[in-house]
């Protein structure tokens, strides 16, 4: 069974860290990973539902425009 992971964050670098930390899991299928680069971002993935079911959000508390 997979779950989906939603990484929030302006740092196109943060995404990056997240791919190769969690790049076993995504391999064999437990977390489909998922990425915004902004809240508002974010809410609209979020609005259009996201697949496997959503587990955690992981944001970024200092964004411009949206805090975390």
């Amino acid at each position: 069974m997979s779950v989906s992971i939603l990484v929030v964050d302006d740092e196109a670098d943060v995404a990056e860290l997240f791919r190769q930390r969690f790049r076993r899991e995504s391999r064999q299928g437990t977390y489909v990973m998922h990425f915004a680069g902004s809240g508002e971002a974010a809410l609209a993935q979020l609005s259009n539902g996201i697949e496997p079911t959503l587990i955690v959000i992981l944001s970024d508390i200092n964004m411009p425009a949206w805090t975390g």
